[in-house]
């Protein structure tokens, strides 16, 4: 809401709406994780299941996120609840669903917090060079995470309130359509010059190659759902947050689609510019959260201009870092101005204080923090989001919405696929998950 005119605060636009919510997907886990699952599973056979998922269940589950967001006008609180009372039942229930996912949400908002102080970091020895010249990179990503990291937490927590103090249309919006794009752009220049390294066509025979055998392993499977939920900001949350910013004129699945070529995109992009890279300089793959943060900056060392190529890098990835801490944070704050009435700055002031405490718990596991929100919790709040919106949702009511903005009526596979395709899929493979575990 505008706290002066008690208007709900909307995106201006369907490209300001569709740049927020791609700031939102593309994140950590299409430059951090992405290339290392594809390096962990099997190069071009990672990619099967994943395109797979999130063409059919990530896209389904985008579409019934933003559905219900617009339909209710409200975050996963309001809406879950909402959907219960247009059944004629008692929306507590939908209440507690709903701030379950927003405290899952807030809680990868707080390993954000972490992140995207590293990527501060980074950018800063980028330009002074310290990052470069640092004899031992490992030393050094060491010496950063662990010296003065409050202070630089505090960095990011400030950054984050900043961009996100002008509400929707000029704050989350402003800085994504500025910022998504430029990130395109900066490592679409890293990829051509990636390009030309010497053996980086092994990089790209790597990529390319698939190891069939990746495609029986059920473990596979659960990456590439977690992965692509993760990488679309699936939560059962963040995407019902920003369909609730929707105007009722914008095409719903027009802006899902392209929310998920764009995602998708970053992803094939981000890996085409590490994967050739790491190869041609003789790196570990599968060296995990240092490849972003070690890997690569030994691979500047030795590139002509490195250090030119490594503060793009580091711009780009704190572009794709900010919009989606943006995102995750905006879970929460919806909530607490929507259910307490609170004013945005004082939201944002509270979450701000609870994060910074919070942190000074996590941020020594970060890796292993992150990758049990991505398996484990990611598919069960969309997997909560997508029974809301494909099950207790009214069809109706959820066709009418889905259809409000389009000029021609095609929406009627959606509600089918999202009840007896993704629901049911996200369950097998959660279970899967759990035997396996």
């Amino acid at each position: 809401m505008t706290e002066k005119s008690g208007i709900k605060d909307l995106f201006s636009s369907k490209w300001g709406f569709i740049f927020a919510a791609a700031g939102s997907a593309i994140g950590m886990g299409n430059i951090w994780l992405f290339p290392y699952r594809v390096g962990e599973f099997g190069g071009a056979a990672f990619l099967i299941p994943y395109i797979i998922c999130v063409t059919v269940l990530g896209f389904t589950a985008l579409v019934g996120e933003i559905t219900i967001g617009r339909l209710t006008g409200a975050g996963p609180v309001g809406a879950f609840s909402k959907a219960l009372q247009m059944r004629g039942k008692n929306g507590k229930a939908g209440e507690v669903f709903g701030w379950l996912s927003v405290i899952v949400v807030f809680i990868i908002a707080v390993g954000y917090t972490v992140i995207v102080a590293w990527v501060i970091r980074f950018l800063i020895g980028s330009f002074t060079g310290s990052a470069l010249s640092a004899a031992d990179p490992a030393q050094y990503f060491t010496h950063i995470t662990a010296s003065h990291i409050m202070l630089w937490v505090a960095v990011s927590l400030v950054t984050v309130c900043v961009s996100m103090l002008g509400g929707v249309e000029k704050g989350i919006e402003r800085v994504s359509k500025i910022m998504i794009p430029a990130f395109l752009v900066l490592f679409l220049i890293l990829l051509v010059r990636v390009a030309f390294l010497p053996n980086a066509g092994e990089g790209y025979k790597f990529l390319l190659t698939p190891h069939w055998e990746f495609l029986f392993n059920a473990k596979t499977w659960v990456v590439a759902l977690g992965q692509a939920f993760y990488s679309l900001s699936i939560f059962g949350s963040l995407m019902i947050v920003y369909g609730s910013y929707m105007r009722k004129t914008e095409n719903i699945i027009s802006s899902a689609r392209n929310i998920v070529i764009l995602d998708t995109s970053a992803s094939i992009i981000a890996s085409l510019v590490i994967i050739p890279a790491v190869f041609a300089f003789g790196k570990d793959i599968n060296s995990g959260p240092a490849l972003m943060f070690v890997t690569m900056p030994e691979i500047f060392k030795t590139m002509a201009f490195g250090q030119l190529f490594m503060i793009m890098f580091f711009i780009g990835v704190f572009f794709a870092a900010l919009t989606s801490y943006i995102s995750t944070l905006e879970a929460a704050v919806e909530a607490l101005q929507n259910k307490f009435k609170m004013a945005r700055a004082k939201a944002l002031a509270l979450l701000a204080a609870v994060a910074f405490v919070c942190n000074i718990y996590v941020n020594g596991n970060i890796g292993g923090f992150m990758d049990i929100m991505e398996i484990h919790f990611a598919p069960l709040c969309a997997l909560t989001g997508g029974i809301f919106a494909f099950w207790i949702t009214p069809a109706a009511k959820f066709k009418r919405e889905f259809e409000t903005g389009k000029i021609k009526r095609t929406g009627k596979w959606i509600f089918p696929a999202g009840r007896y395709v993704f629901c049911f899929l996200v369950i097998l493979i959660y279970v899967l998950n759990i035997v396996k575990a």
